[in-house]
C-alpha cells in the first residue's frame, strides 16, 4: 500500500495568485487615495479663494478701492489683504491678477511637482463668477467649484 503524505506548503500557482491580487488591491487604493489627496488640496484653494474674496470686499469698503497685494499685515502701507499667498501645503499659490476701484480677480494656480491636472487655474471675481481650467485649458468650472 502507498502513503499519501499531506503537503506542508503553498504550490507556486497559490503564491502567484496570491501577489496578483494583493497588487491590484494596491493599485485600487492608491488611485482613489491619490485622487481623494487632490480633491482635499482643490478644497484649500476654493477656501482660500472664498475667504480673499471676503477680505477684498472688507478692504473696498474701507478703502474706495479693492486691494492689490496679498499677505498683508494690519497697520502696513501701503494696506493689502491679510490673507495668505500659498495654501496650506503650498499646494496652490494666490494672487491678485486685476484689483481696480470697480473690479477684482484672485487667482489660485496649482505649485509643486504633483499639481492637479483637471483643476490647474481656479479663480473669482468682484461679481462671484467662479471659473477654472484644467492643465489643457480647456473650462473645467463645473468639476473644480
Amino acid at each position: 500500500m502507498a502513503k499519501t503524505h499531506a503537503s506542508a506548503g503553498f504550490t507556486l500557482i497559490e503564491v502567484v495568485i496570491a501577489l496578483a491580487i494583493v497588487a491590484i488591491t494596491t493599485m485600487i487604493a492608491a488611485s482613489s487615495y491619490r485622487n481623494h489627496v487632490l480633491r482635499s488640496h482643490r478644497v484649500q484653494a476654493v477656501q482660500a479663494l472664498l475667504v480673499a474674496a471676503v477680505e477684498q470686499e472688507k478692504f473696498h469698503l474701507a478703502n474706495g478701492r479693492y486691494g492689490d497685494r496679498l499677505d498683508a499685515v494690519a497697520g502696513q502701507d501701503p494696506p493689502g489683504l491679510p490673507v495668505s499667498s500659498q495654501t496650506p501645503g503650498g499646494h496652490y499659490a494666490l494672487a491678485i491678477a486685476i484689483a481696480t476701484a470697480a473690479e477684482f480677480r484672485v487667482v489660485a494656480t496649482t505649485a509643486g511637482d504633483r499639481a492637479d491636472p483637471l483643476c490647474q487655474i481656479l479663480s473669482i471675481d468682484q461679481s462671484g463668477r467662479r471659473l477654472a481650467s484644467d492643465s489643457q485649458g480647456s473650462d473645467s468650472s463645473r468639476r473644480c467649484w
